[in-house]
């Protein structure tokens, strides 16, 4: 997810284990849109019918509460989009920079192709 979720833990007992999760819920019926010359987001419609409970269990869960607090803790693993095609390529060449199996795909130089 872009830009990613990033968060400090307090409190948490050092020696219990916990696992970290994010959960996305519907507030209200609306779907919302970002304006980026206005830095804020819009309702845009009614929202799409509600899909079943998903939930993004962080990969380092389940871990004691001594190491949830001793770091900032990063969903940067998280993708979260429903917009697959969009007019610029934009989602696709993030897909394609985030894909380590996607090299071909990916533009070099012609002087790389040599290097190896």
């Amino acid at each position: 997810m872009f830009p990613t979720l990033q968060m400090r833990i307090e409190g948490l007992q050092p020696s219990a284990y916990y696992v970290l999760m994010v959960d996305f819920v519907a507030i209200d019926p609306c779907r919302y849109r970002y304006l980026f010359h206005s830095s804020r987001w819009v309702t845009a419609g009614k929202a799409d019918p509600v899909s079943p409970p998903r939930v993004y269990v962080h990969p380092d869960s389940p871990a004691t509460g001594s190491h949830w607090t001793s770091h900032v803790i990063s969903f940067d693993k998280l993708k979260l989009t429903n917009n697959q095609l969009d007019d610029n390529g934009h989602i696709t060449q993030l897909k394609i920079a985030s894909n380590p199996f996607a090299k071909g795909f990916r533009e070099c130089d012609q002087d790389d192709w040599f290097n190896k």
